[in-house]
């Protein structure tokens, strides 16, 4: 995840945590110097480490080291210090809120890290099953589009249409196995490997041409957007405070504003808390397209592509279960609960 850089200098920050109490609070610290100071950088290193060990796709193969931590803490700092000092001296009024702005912004780019390696992930997945079965082979150097894939023993042009009829493809795909997923997987599967390669050749005979494999990873998050969905794992109720929910809020927003509050001990419960306020809305309306209508104020074709499209998440959140009924039917439990305290 980490790339090699030169490091602006750091002040010279106890990182674990364990130093002298500051003599100066964040808040006094940041507005007279007017950017992160050592006490500043050192509440950042302690969030980081507590808010990372909530998305262990993150985690390096032999866990986190001192040395992988600085490292985040640098990429952060490189990727964000400008908005986020912008952000902390304009809305933060004590040392209260400093933190709590901080651990927000800090929690969004881990999903935004998260994600990154989803999709690093699902090009690793395709290129491997690309490379294994007789149906598919690279283009040929010498050859117009040359590193890109194919359906086996044709001869087609490189692709560079519209993405819209290839994602239409992939959905149009049936029988489609996804594995049952659940908190204990570090991210959902997108499918088993017979759907990886039915999907694929769907794509490619739609595409009528080579394609790149970032090519097919674009559709391929499109047809299963929740790969790009992090799975969160649950901390003690004094690891971090909560964010507030609000009718804007995204479903990871969702899951850690959750998270803090209770364990989650089933699979519905998972599976709702993957969901963004406005999907649980829907969710006891799934078979009554005016119902969506009327509660989303639109149109009768977007109200139909809405439940299409929170099926079809709800499909892959669910997996192929022999419970999937029973969690189905639990999951539609809690979402009407909700649906009656809107």
């Amino acid at each position: 995840m980490h790339q090699t850089r030169t490091h602006t200098h750091l002040p010279d920050v106890r990182f674990a945590g364990q130093g002298e109490v500051p003599a100066i609070s964040t808040f006094d610290e940041l507005h007279e110097l007017g950017h992160f100071g050592p006490v500043c950088l050192s509440l950042i290193y302690k969030l980081i480490r507590e808010e990372v060990r909530r998305l262990p796709v993150l985690s390096p193969p032999g866990g986190w080291q001192e040395a992988d931590l600085e490292d985040l803490l640098g990429d952060f700092l490189a990727d964000r210090i400008e908005p986020v000092t912008a952000n902390l001296l304009a809305l933060a009024r004590n040392d209260d809120s400093v933190g709590k702005l901080l651990r927000t912004s800090i929690r969004y780019w881990l999903i935004d890290c998260s994600r990154k390696t989803a999709v690093v992930s699902v090009g690793r997945s395709l290129e491997k099953v690309l490379a294994d079965s007789d149906a598919f082979e690279a283009v040929p150097l010498g050859t117009e589009g040359a590193g890109r894939w194919r359906l086996a023993s044709t001869t087609v042009q490189p692709w560079s249409g519209p993405v819209t009829p290839l994602v239409e493809a992939a959905y149009a795909v049936p029988n489609v196995k996804i594995p049952k997923w659940s908190s204990e997987t570090r991210r959902a599967p997108v499918a088993d490997r017979a759907s990886i390669e039915a999907v694929t050749i769907a794509v490619l005979t739609a595409a009528s041409g080579s394609m790149e494999v970032a090519q097919l990873v674009e559709v391929f998050t499109a047809r299963f957007p929740v790969v790009l969905d992090p799975v969160v794992v649950s901390l003690p109720a004094d690891a971090g405070s909560e964010i507030t929910v609000n009718a804007q809020s995204s479903p990871e927003e969702i899951v850690f504003a959750r998270i803090d509050d209770a364990e989650t001990t089933s699979l519905a419960e998972e599976v709702v808390s993957m969901l963004s306020p406005q999907e649980r809305r829907i969710v006891p309306y799934l078979d009554a397209p005016g119902e969506i209508q009327t509660l989303l104020g639109c149109g009768r074709s977007q109200a139909y592509h809405h439940a299409a499209h929170l099926r079809e998440k709800l499909r892959q959140l669910v997996g192929d279960s022999d419970d999937v009924l029973s969690v189905g039917a639990e999951v539609i439990r809690l979402c009407s609960g909700v649906a009656e305290t809107q």
